[in-house]
């Protein structure tokens, strides 16, 4: 997938959605089937570069966001500058300056509550008048929702914190997932007997309930059952957060090699044990039940 920063773009013939596409849940996944169809145009994506130093935690990192656009099938992407400039940019200039003369925008589809431009002025009925006197597509969505209420990013983050991840995965239309490369741990796992594959989560994403998760894990594009803990590990005195993952049937070392950790089902939250036998021997028991858990699961 191509990847545009800053300003300076250029391309041509853009099948475009704009977005923050923080979950890239089941409702951005309608906006972004529309631009991936045949004969709308090469299919990009707008969104947000992350500024340093920013505050906000997302429920995808920038790198894992790539990994599933790219998946979907999303061929360009652009990360837009958020500063001073961008902000006072008035919505007519927006349109005139970045999307027609730019990105040679063809298709635009977008939410309903889409905004843009200074102070959020833009709105989908100024885009819908530019595109029409621009001779441009545009598509609107209404906000999809369930019987529970609208799909968004915050409603997803709030049941991934409260360990259901079961409920989010089903808003999201694929498992939440951590993605990065396997560190050297503190041998633990080795020690126990029970070898684990570990990863520093980005500082940017969102953590889930602490706790053991059922998991799928994609190495080299082969997928595996598994165990992961997110946690400190606070039986040995742990104080940094890490996802840490057994995998079901795998011995090879993979030391810098990236995998993918999806969650599919909480299964206890963290807990400190008396000693490390104690620790051990529930270890054992989240292996059982993860694995009676995945025999139900196609891989």
């Amino acid at each position: 997938m191509e990847i545009q920063r800053g300003l300076s773009l250029h391309m041509e013939n853009s099948a475009l959605s704009l977005g923050k596409f923080d979950a890239i849940h089941r409702g951005h996944r309608l906006l972004l089937k529309e631009i991936l169809q045949p004969g709308n145009g090469v299919p990009t994506v707008f969104t947000f570069e992350r500024n340093p130093g920013e505050t906000e935690r997302y429920i995808y990192s920038q790198q894992e966001k790539n990994h599933l656009l790219q998946d979907l099938g999303v061929v360009r992407e652009v990360l837009f500058p958020f500063d001073e400039e961008t902000k006072s940019m008035l919505p007519e200039k927006f349109i005139d300056e970045i999307l027609w003369k730019k990105m040679d925008v063809r298709f635009i589809c977008v939410g309903e509550d889409f905004r843009f431009g200074r102070n959020r002025e833009g709105d989908v009925e100024l885009l819908r008048r530019a595109c029409e006197k621009h001779g441009c597509r545009l598509k609107v969505y209404n906000k999809l929702a369930d019987e529970r209420g609208i799909i968004s990013s915050t409603r997803i983050r709030n049941l991934l914190q409260g360990g259901d991840v079961e409920k989010a995965n089903a808003l999201l239309g694929t498992p939440f997932f951590f993605l990065g490369e396997v560190v050297h741990g503190e041998a633990l796992g080795r020690s126990l007997q029970i070898p684990t594959a570990n990863l520093i989560p980005a500082p940017e994403k969102i953590l889930p309930q602490l706790g053991v998760y059922t998991s799928r894990i994609t190495v080299q594009g082969k997928r595996y059952g598994g165990v992961t803990n997110i946690g400190k590990k606070p039986t040995v005195g742990g104080t940094r957060v890490g996802v840490e993952t057994s995998i079901f049937d795998f011995d090879r070392e993979i030391y810098g090699e990236e995998i993918k950790v999806e969650l599919l089902k909480f299964q206890r939250p963290e807990q400190k044990f008396p000693d490390m036998e104690a620790l051990r021997t529930q270890m054992e028991k989240d292996l059982t039940d993860a694995k009676n858990y995945m025999e139900h699961c196609l891989l």
